[in-house]
């Protein structure tokens, strides 16, 4: 597919679903570029605070020095609407059609939002999932055809179905709570796609819609880049790794990233380096077990994914954050769901599908729901 880095070509609308801080940041470049862009909020109320609000969103430069020009930026003129407010009568216009969209819920919430706006798209269509964790597009294909059995789709069917792209992100971004559809992009990273061959059918030509997302995705100042399957898969099974250990280490431990990188590295034995000792070992059983899974499950990929360099790779990736707290901690703080069961749960159900123990993360991944179970139980306590 021909890339189009550093040339904007036509400015095409873009659908954004998931209007989190990720998905603010992605809508937001999106439009500073020109691309006209719609949100898709959950309820209508989102959506009259949002034209309220100027439709516009702010974005905040964290990473850049107090004194740049660039710390604080807006983008206006950004659209917005509720997945469902089209009317019947009215789906099959120019309007109502999403040609393409992109989804940047929690890994959780993706499987719904998707279906939320499943009768605007056709085989026209593209459709971009940037998620941590893995599994949601599988979950999004096992659903469709869960639906096919359930009731009678017989115009969906003759429309066809979308083609996806897949995105991993590797930029530091947050929202403040009490601030209005604004964004912290606190880290710079990068972004990196490709497109995902179906499932369940064999290869097909990619819509026009295809190009034109990532034509639109490549010319963002996020150090986008579009790969082969083979290495996006890769870089996706070496952050899953990552997240694996990181997200529920920080989370139980109520701590920042920078608690993963061993002892050594932080300047002797002072006070906790019992902790330390055994988060290292922690560390290495997890990284053991997890490149078990991929051996067996993913055998093309060979040492590219064995032990020792997942096991460098979590601990430079926890160097490298160390000061910002993870999206599990986020959430276990906040009371809200974490996408445990996308990071942890999606080794687990690998491991037992290819008859792989997975202890570690086992206890990971339990633990963490028992957090959440517990959020859950001190909510209801205080109503």
């Amino acid at each position: 597919m021909e890339s189009s880095k550093g040339r904007r070509g036509l400015l095409t609308r873009v659908h954004v679903l998931g209007a989190g801080a990720v998905g603010l940041l992605i809508a937001a470049h999106l439009r500073r570029v020109g691309h006209p862009v719609t949100l898709l909020l959950r309820t209508q109320a989102s959506v009259d605070r949002f034209v309220s609000n100027g439709r516009r969103v702010v974005v905040h430069n964290d990473w850049m020095g107090a004194q740049s020009a660039e710390k604080v930026w807006v983008a206006d003129g950004i659209c917005a609407e509720h997945p469902q407010t089209t009317s019947a009568s009215s789906r099959d216009s120019d309007y109502a059609r999403i040609r393409r969209l992109v989804i940047t819920t929690k890994a959780h919430d993706t499987v719904k939002a998707y279906m939320s706006v499943e009768n605007r798209l056709d085989a026209q269509s593209t459709v971009l999932l940037l998620q941590n964790g893995m599994g949601t597009y599988e979950a999004i294909q096992h659903r469709q055809r869960a639906s096919d059995q359930d009731r009678q789709k017989e115009v969906k069917m003759k429309e066809g179905e979308p083609s996806f792209v897949i995105g991993t992100n590797s930029h530091g971004c947050l929202r403040i709570p009490g601030e209005k559809f604004a964004t912290h992009h606190t880290a710079i990273g990068e972004l990196k796609f490709a497109v995902r061959e179906p499932l369940h059918k064999q290869t097909i030509q990619a819509p026009k819609s295809t190009d034109e997302i990532l034509n639109a995705i490549q010319c963002l100042e996020l150090n986008t880049s579009v790969v082969g399957w083979t290495e996006l898969h890769k870089q996706l099974l070496l952050k899953l790794a990552a997240n694996a250990v990181i997200n529920p280490v920080t989370a139980l431990a109520g701590c920042r990233n920078g608690y993963v990188v061993p002892q050594q590295e932080q300047g002797g034995r002072g006070r906790g380096s019992e902790h330390h000792v055994s988060t290292a070992s922690m560390v290495s059983s997890a990284c053991a077990e997890i490149a078990a899974v991929y051996a067996r499950a993913y055998p093309q990929f060979g040492k590219e994914l064995g032990a020792q360099t997942l096991e460098r790779h979590v601990v430079a990736v926890a160097r490298a954050t160390g000061a910002n707290r993870s999206s599990m901690l986020q959430d276990v703080s906040a009371g809200e769901a974490t996408e445990v069961d996308w990071i942890n749960g999606y080794l687990m159900r690998l491991g037992k599908q290819h008859g792989i123990a997975t202890p570690v993360n086992t206890l990971l991944h339990t633990v963490v729901k028992l957090k959440e179970a517990a959020a859950d139980a001190d909510v209801l306590a205080q109503e």
